[in-house]
């Protein structure tokens, strides 16, 4: 048993030739974020969404949601675009990463974020208790990351946009975020040793 098992496989993002897209399904206007492309993955890396829809019926999907909760409660229950998990033996390290357009606020984004995590720690937990003959699994280093943009910069068409990144302190929670401003719709591109760097 291995802790992708664990994940509802609709839930899974591919990952190909060490690249994974991240996309914000929801985002389809001319101004809006709507993928991030991480290069250079190393092997051994397991992506997923917990905000992926589910189509209810023909041509009407819906976000996934905890059912065990109450969605009345504001901080709980949110979900983020991309959980990439890297395996360096039974050690993790975990990026969460939220997609977000035109002046997000950080109550919303780093409240998804912390959510994310809080669900890796239950995946982890879960695999600790009922596979730990399999070894136990330790959360070595984790990155909570925003990619956002809040205005179309023009750009020469078939540039590629490698965003810079910008650390510092959440506003609503004692971690620290790392953002990167991105100045398309989409081809936006960050290479995996500078996301965690």
């Amino acid at each position: 048993m291995k802790l992708p098992n664990l994940i509802n496989p609709e839930l899974w993002l591919k990952v190909e030739n060490n690249t994974v897209t991240l996309k914000e399904e929801s985002n389809t206007g001319n101004d809006t974020l709507r993928a991030v492309t991480i290069r250079d993955l190393p092997n051994n890396v397991f992506v997923f969404s917990t905000d992926k829809p589910v189509e209810i019926s023909t041509d009407k999907w819906q976000k996934r949601r905890n059912q065990f909760f109450n969605n009345e409660n504001e901080k709980i229950n949110k979900n983020c675009d991309g959980v990439i998990i890297h395996f360096d033996g039974n050690q993790l390290d975990i990026v969460c990463c939220e997609l977000k357009s035109k002046n997000p606020t950080p109550i919303q984004y780093e409240t998804q974020l912390i959510n994310a995590q809080l669900f890796v720690d239950y995946l982890v937990a879960l695999f600790n208790r009922f596979y730990e003959a399999e070894g136990k699994l330790e959360i070595k280093n984790i990155w909570y990351v925003l990619f956002y943009m809040n205005r179309i910069i023009r750009m020469p068409k078939g540039t590629r946009g490698e965003p810079q990144p910008v650390k510092e302190a959440m506003k609503n929670y004692s971690q620290s975020i790392i953002k990167y401003k991105c100045s398309r719709t989409m081809y936006n591109n960050v290479k995996w040793k500078d996301l965690i760097s």
